[in-house]
């Protein structure tokens, strides 16, 4: 039996081809600090890196203190969560790659797109293009995602005859 793949109103924002924005967030120097600067009762805090000293940026070629890229990948991951709850914990799948560094005071925010849902079963297969994009809409953050959910919970299904 085919069926036509309709998705539940709650869940209409997951429609394919249309972008999902999520939180911005502002890289701060105080964020990096904490998020890079190791332990915080370790002598001589913060560790100096090219997340937390810009003599050691410069020196590695940066124009300046760069964010960990797991920063904002953790960004993208929350917004998969907001999108696909406990779903995306149990068998959510990211593959992706930092393209541009990110510096500190810069605003970051993730993307998904929906490519293509698949029935499996009585799951729902979402395939999505994931980013992290910068203030100027530029991208840090690429790649793909996928996550199996109940169909039942996501998506209205008719079936043909």
């Amino acid at each position: 039996m085919a069926h036509d793949i309709e998705l539940r109103p709650q869940h209409a924002r997951l429609a394919p081809g249309a972008p999902i924005r999520g939180r911005a967030l502002k890289c701060s120097m105080a964020r990096t600090l904490a998020f890079s600067g190791g332990p915080l009762d370790e002598p001589g805090w913060p560790q100096r890196n090219l997340h937390t000293d810009i003599d050691k940026a410069l020196e590695a070629g940066l124009p300046g203190i760069i964010v960990s890229g797991t920063q904002f990948e953790g960004l993208l991951l929350s917004h998969l969560v907001g999108l696909f709850g406990e779903h995306w914990y149990r068998n959510g799948r990211l593959e992706a790659k930092f393209v541009k560094s990110v510096l500190v005071d810069e605003t970051v925010a993730p993307l998904a797109t929906v490519c293509d849902i698949q029935l499996a079963g009585r799951q729902a297969e979402f395939r999505l293009d994931v980013a992290c994009e910068n203030q100027d809409g530029e991208k840090a953050l690429v790649g793909q995602a996928q996550v199996s959910v109940p169909a039942a919970e996501f998506l209205s299904l008719s079936g043909d005859a």
